[in-house]
């Protein structure tokens, strides 16, 4: 990998008025992450609502993405998310993005059993031979309760393997960078969490894979773009104010809120989310609309 920090937009899984996939909308979010630069675009991952689809959607966004991918007229990475709770099962969505062209595959570990490290591994070691290539693991403990321990064996043979490509690290233990490096320098690191920016960018990670891309991705690329400039020390406003942003959005609930902020300010009829997920009450959407209004980041006054 190049030294350029890569930008990755983790998208959203849009559904029409029927809860059916809406490709229309989908596009019309893909287009626009690709003019504001978006180096890549993640497919399926928690703001995708991926554990929400079933796996016929799941593949069809994939098959859409390759098809989208085909028609840029420059690089655009992207990332197939394939994880399931069975070892065959992301097997089988990982073939289905392979055949349908997608080249990066990502996976979280599987959650609710509890799992062994060494099970944890054999998952990884399984997924790559099955397409005999390398995957990104989305460590995510938050979620999985999962943690990519480097100091346990078995893990570290797995980052020493060749199986593990890429991590994204959705992880508050940013130091923990480092200690992935050592043992395998070759894997690259992409920071999950937009908030932590400034430590990750501080343990040299590869770049980051964000949902808040989806509508503040000009904001980041200024973020990189200060960080590595002479101006570098003004950064941390920028940060304090986009994690401004993203605190309110966490509050409410992230993936209804980029959806509410794509439908009302950039025209992308991007819905709502599937059950269990709850839409936006409107206290919700003032709040957003509230620290949205402070315009608290505007790029063109930079």
């Amino acid at each position: 990998m190049d030294n350029q920090t890569k930008l990755i937009a983790a998208s959203l899984s849009i559904y029409d008025e029927n809860n059916h996939i809406n490709d229309e909308a989908t596009l019309n979010l893909w287009n626009k992450l690709v003019r504001e630069g978006a180096d890549g675009i993640f497919i399926g991952g928690s703001v995708g609502e991926c554990f929400l689809l079933d796996d016929s959607e799941r593949i069809h966004i994939f098959e859409e993405a390759a098809r989208f991918v085909r028609s840029v007229d420059r690089p655009l990475d992207i990332y197939a998310h394939v994880g399931s709770l069975s070892t065959d099962g992301a097997i089988e969505m990982a073939r289905a993005a392979k055949a349908a062209g997608i080249t990066h595959i990502a996976s979280t570990p599987p959650f609710y059993f509890s799992l062994s490290r060494k099970e944890v591994a054999n998952y990884y070691y399984d997924l790559a031979s099955a397409i005999n290539d390398s995957i990104l693991y989305y460590d995510i403990p938050s979620s999985t309760h999962i943690d990519l321990n480097t100091d346990d064996p078995d893990t570290q043979a797995l980052l020493k393997s060749g199986a593990i490509s890429a991590i994204k690290h959705t992880n508050l233990q940013s130091y923990r960078v480092n200690r992935i490096k050592s043992l395998n320098p070759n894997i690259t690191i992409f920071g999950g969490f937009e908030s932590r920016v400034i430590p990750m960018m501080e343990y040299h990670c590869n770049g980051f894979i964000g949902s808040t891309f989806n509508f503040m991705l000009p904001q980041y690329k200024k973020i990189i773009e200060v960080y590595n400039s002479p101006q570098s020390s003004k950064v941390y406003k920028l940060v304090q104010d986009t994690t401004a942003v993203l605190n309110v959005l966490l509050e409410v609930g992230l993936p209804a809120a980029i959806k509410y902020i794509l439908t009302s300010r950039y025209g992308i009829q991007a819905g709502d989310v599937r059950r269990p997920l709850l839409p936006l009450t409107a206290e919700s959407k003032k709040k957003i609309d509230d620290i949205l209004d402070q315009k608290l980041f505007d790029v063109s006054q930079i």
